[in-house]
């Protein structure tokens, strides 16, 4: 390799690397905690750079890796909502019928009353 396109490679990996995140920021753009992105790190959900034993590193994308492997389509249980059905009263149209009458006989005897308290 020529040490032009050497000097270039470098330079791109040289980039990425200056772009690097910490634990700390990738909780910030998950809004999760430190904690929750280190298990994810340990289940092999989340990639990471192992700088040393006890730090870690994440490229923006390797975030948005985790990102997309963890979003889902959301499913809707039915296309069209279903009627809202109550059952029928109980004693069938004869009992609705004799109820309203009661209720009528009720109302003007309720009226002749208040009329002859005035």
């Amino acid at each position: 390799m020529e040490e032009k396109e050497l000097g270039q490679e470098l330079g791109i990996i040289g980039q990425e690397l200056g772009r690097l995140l910490d634990a700390n920021d990738v909780a910030k753009i998950l809004k999760i905690s430190v904690k929750t992105v280190q298990k994810r790190v340990r289940e092999g959900k989340l990639g990471c750079v192992q700088v040393t034993p006890k730090h870690r590193r994440f490229t923006r994308k390797q975030v948005q890796a985790f990102i997309e492997a963890q979003s889902t389509e959301v499913q809707i249980d039915r296309v069209t909502a279903k009627a809202v059905t109550s059952p029928q009263p109980k004693g069938g149209e004869e009992q609705r019928k004799a109820k309203s009458f009661e209720a009528q006989v009720t109302g003007s005897l309720v009226e002749e009353l208040k009329a002859l308290c005035r």
